[in-house]
């Protein structure tokens, strides 16, 4: 029998993305799914647009459910999936028609338990970028420790659902990707990519990455936790060098830009320093890792200002 894919679509507030995002959907080449749309506590209109898809085209089941966020929407469709493979899609983005089918035939011509795409960010403005999912072919984390540090993100890739049996996203937290993304790379036998930008992921002000929350050190606990999970199920020392990398990428150089583009001015330095506090519990040795040691001047010169606790100066820096 043919194998089928479940497409999950967390839904909150949608009503202006969700058409798009559902039409992107109904029109894969691949037809053999099963499309959990689940209804977050929806107080807009689009509880309506999933009724009317789903009047449309009754591979749509629509889950109703308090809201309880994005980990917990796409938890509550886990539970429920039926699918051989998972594909995760945000309700505010869209997919390329023939990206179910493209991922699926990678997959399963290696044999592999994952398959990961490029991705197309797209802005309000009009203007595209690309951001590719990882360069490799098909491999391993064991064979290829980087393959762990590579885009975390659910939504370009194609899992097998037995990858999920006891893993489930982190409800009330930030960085939910990331924590459950290279656990379960680390947990495939193989990882195969495919060379297409097959997930087009929108970028809008007012999402969870460009908000001032304390919860941008949730980054720290995401970290910790995939470490804590490789010690456990291998405790290889090639794997844990290269999930130090992760502490460099998305704590000491994405959260920072982060804080430097906070509309709040104010509350920069501070959470610089706390920044720097939580990065150093996680990776006391941090300074001595190969990313610190071969960046630029000026990023050196950054390092320097935030190990010796200058944020004032790292802001005036950042501000020119």
């Amino acid at each position: 029998m043919d194998k089928k894919t479940t497409v999950i679509v967390p839904v909150y507030n949608v009503q202006n993305y969700l058409l798009e995002c559902l039409e992107s959907i109904v029109a894969q080449t691949d037809e053999n799914l099963e499309i959990l749309c689940v209804n977050d506590g929806s107080t807009d209109n689009s509880r309506d647009i999933l009724e009317e898809f789903s009047r449309r085209d009754e591979r749509i089941k629509i889950l109703d459910k308090p809201n309880g966020g994005l980990s917990d929407a796409r938890n509550f469709a886990l539970d429920r999936a039926t699918g051989d493979y998972i594909a995760c899609v945000d309700s505010d983005d869209r997919i390329h028609p023939d990206m179910i089918a493209h991922l699926r035939q990678a997959l399963e011509e290696t044999d592999s338990d994952i398959a990961v795409s490029d991705m197309e960010y797209f802005y309000e403005d009009g203007t595209t970028k690309q951001s590719d999912g990882g360069q490799f072919a098909c491999t391993s984390v064991r064979e290829t420790p980087a393959l762990i540090a590579i885009n975390n993100s659910a939504c370009n890739k194609l899992f097998r659902r037995e990858l999920f049996a006891d893993i489930r996203f982190p409800k009330g937290k930030f960085y939910e990707d990331l924590a459950v993304i290279p656990i379960l790379l680390y947990r495939a036998e193989k990882v195969v990519k495919v060379n297409e930008p097959l997930y087009a992921y929108r970028q809008r002000q007012g999402s969870i990455a460009h908000s001032s929350d304390p919860r941008i050190f949730d980054i720290y606990d995401a970290l910790d936790g995939i470490v804590n999970y490789v010690k456990a199920n291998g405790n290889e020392p090639e794997v844990l060098k290269a999930l130090k990398s992760l502490y460099i990428v998305h704590g000491l150089d994405l959260t920072t830009l982060r804080i430097r583009d906070f509309s709040d001015r104010s509350i920069r330095a501070d959470y610089l320093r706390k920044n720097m506090e939580r990065l150093r519990q996680s990776y006391p040795d941090y300074d001595k890792d190969p990313a610190v040691r071969q960046a630029g001047l000026k990023k050196k010169v950054i390092y320097h200002l935030l190990k010796t606790g200058r944020m004032e100066q790292v802001l005036k820096l950042y501000d020119r």
